[in-house]
């Protein structure tokens, strides 16, 4: 049975690997002090510690979760999240773009031939898994394309989210069943862009030497290729940053997977994250895994 102290433990592994990797953000593997990375160090005129925008907006998605017993729409989370845009630190272009559309108009982005599929709805959605066991797919997958259209409707966007919801979903309940999950719902997706998973999944795929770009698809194939090298959180957390890019939020991701195994010892630099809504977290875990049972 899922426990809210593997939610709660979540929502710190999602923050614990936001803040390992913010300092090294779009960094080549071949520039990140390996020896320093425990020192969260300052960086973009952030704090030292600081999350950035995926560990804000999941805390969003996972309070509008529990605030409609499960039920969001894609303008409640716009709404919650323009109220905090001030607030969050490091919004992806894609989504400062949805945002200001929406207000403008009251309508989300459409897909054209210029859009990209960039990583932001699937650094977000861990909640959904947190929340839908894994034998609730159609329910999981309507979920994630409500809480994913709003600002990236690209399919790919929406599938990233989608395997990482599957992933978390998963990891609550049988850690080994992680990367099968990963694979299922790539193969349920059926699109070329998710190709690399299963060969991440098994170990057969090579990270890009340059770093791992925001897009989606590259994105998920990095965490699944992390999860591979290791399901213990801190070994996992690690490896992630050092593989360069977009660090925070591969990092981010692991973390909201890999953090609600049960029994992962809290990572080593945690007392050093600037997570001032940790004082919450228990009692949302609570809320979150009502819905859940």
């Amino acid at each position: 049975m899922v426990t809210s102290n593997q939610v709660a433990a979540a929502i710190r592994g999602l923050a614990a690997g936001d803040a390992l990797g913010v300092p090294w953000e779009t960094m080549p593997p071949k520039r990140i002090d390996r020896t320093r990375l425990f020192d969260l160090l300052a960086s973009r005129g952030w704090p030292r510690g600081a999350t950035s925008d995926d560990t804000s907006q999941t805390l969003i998605v996972a309070r509008l979760l529990a605030d409609t017993a499960g039920t969001p729409t894609a303008a409640e989370f716009m709404r919650r999240l323009s109220a905090e845009a001030d607030q969050i630190r490091g919004m992806g272009s894609t989504t400062r773009r949805a945002l200001k559309h929406y207000t403008s108009t009251h309508t989300f982005p459409e897909i054209s031939p210029q859009s990209r599929a960039s990583n932001g709805a699937a650094m977000r959605i861990a909640p959904v898994g947190w929340i839908i066991p894994p034998t609730d797919s159609a329910r999981r997958r309507a979920l994630v394309h409500e809480l994913s259209r709003s600002t990236h409707p690209h399919p790919v966007s929406i599938g990233a989210a989608s395997i990482v919801a599957a992933m978390a979903s998963q990891a609550l309940e049988d850690p080994a069943g992680i990367l099968p999950a990963a694979i299922a719902e790539a193969t349920h997706l059926a699109l070329p862009d998710f190709a690399p998973i299963h060969q991440a999944a098994t170990g057969a795929w090579t990270p890009p030497p340059g770093g791992i770009p925001i897009l989606a698809a590259p994105t998920i194939a990095a965490v699944v290729h992390t999860i591979h090298h290791s399901t213990d959180l801190t070994t996992a957390l690690t490896y992630a940053v050092t593989l360069g890019g977009d660090t925070d939020t591969v990092a981010a991701i692991v973390g909201g997977i890999l953090g609600g195994i049960p029994d992962q010892p809290p990572p080593p630099w945690w007392p050093r994250v600037l997570f001032p809504e940790d004082a919450e977290v228990d009692q949302l875990a609570t809320r979150l895994t009502e819905l859940r049972s």
